[in-house]
């Protein structure tokens, strides 16, 4: 077991949990001996239409306190993966896709990037040209993640979803499910808009500013190089964030990951990804 994967066990081990919005959820879990979260496929659409992506959602859906992480969780917590999977003849899956996700620090100042409530992982589904109209679709997956609340355990699922084959030229109708896969597509990171803000990297220290914006939140990504203070820095009530990394003497310092941007009077974020190196100055 990796040093990062025991301190973020011993940390969901603390008494009291400082959470996602900085704010306890109520009462403490109940117990560790059973799933404390949910997950099950959708789709966008009703049907598949042969030749197309059609986009899948992988729904977690969490208990009052229980989190799971994120792909660039800097603690070491296991995000979700999918470990084995069953497609009819000639489909093939993408990769997870991950829509943004919320800034959480267990005591003793330790940061991660985390999932509560409820969250929705992409994943594009390739139709083969071959499809053939009035059939179904089984999709079938296996997934396994570390899910923490006060303690932390190892969760693991399965799903299935059988879905019908439409025509060639088809415009099958949205599912039900829709909805889900659209707020998670709005939380997915857009490119940085460099002719609106600044992101210089610079001895080891990357200053972002955003004009107009009144907080800003750093989401570190899987190639991101350690931060100094990560539950103080990634946080920043102003238009200005000033991200020092632990690393910043070595040869080469990266910057990856997403930052989330609150422009006055706008309730909801927008997600921007980020990636530099020193090695670009």
């Amino acid at each position: 077991m990796s040093f990062s994967l025991v301190s973020t066990l011993l940390a969901g081990m603390a008494s009291s949990v400082f959470g996602v919005a900085s704010e306890p959820q109520g009462a403490a879990p109940e117990s560790k001996d059973r799933p404390h979260v949910q997950f099950r496929i959708i789709s966008e659409h009703k049907e598949l239409t042969p030749g197309s992506t059609e986009m899948l959602g992988l729904v977690f859906t969490m208990e009052p306190h229980w989190h799971i992480y994120y792909k660039g969780a800097p603690g070491g917590g296991n995000p979700p993966s999918i470990d084995e999977s069953s497609l009819p003849k000639g489909y093939t899956l993408g990769e997870i896709q991950w829509p943004a996700p919320k800034r959480y620090v267990a005591p003793g100042g330790i940061y991660d990037s985390v999932y509560d409530g409820e969250v929705t992982l992409l994943v594009p589904l390739a139709v083969p040209t071959t499809a053939k109209s009035g059939d179904a679709a089984r999709i079938g997956l296996k997934l396994s993640w570390l899910e923490c609340a006060d303690v932390c355990v190892f969760g693991k699922g399965e799903d299935s979803l059988s879905i019908p084959v439409g025509a060639p030229e088809g415009k099958p109708a949205r599912s039900a499910d829709a909805p889900k896969i659209e707020k998670s597509r709005s939380a997915m990171p857009q490119a940085w808009p460099s002719e609106r803000a600044t992101a210089d990297l610079k001895s080891g220290v990357l200053t972002i500013q955003f004009p107009g914006a009144e907080r800003l939140e750093f989401y570190p990504g899987e190639e991101c190089s350690d931060l100094e203070s990560p539950d103080e820095s990634t946080l920043a009530r102003s238009n200005t964030m000033t991200l020092r990394f632990a690393d910043a003497n070595k040869a080469q310092v990266t910057a990856h990951g997403v930052v989330a941007v609150w422009m006055a009077k706008t309730p909801e974020p927008a997600f921007y990804s980020i990636k530099k190196t020193s090695s670009d100055q």
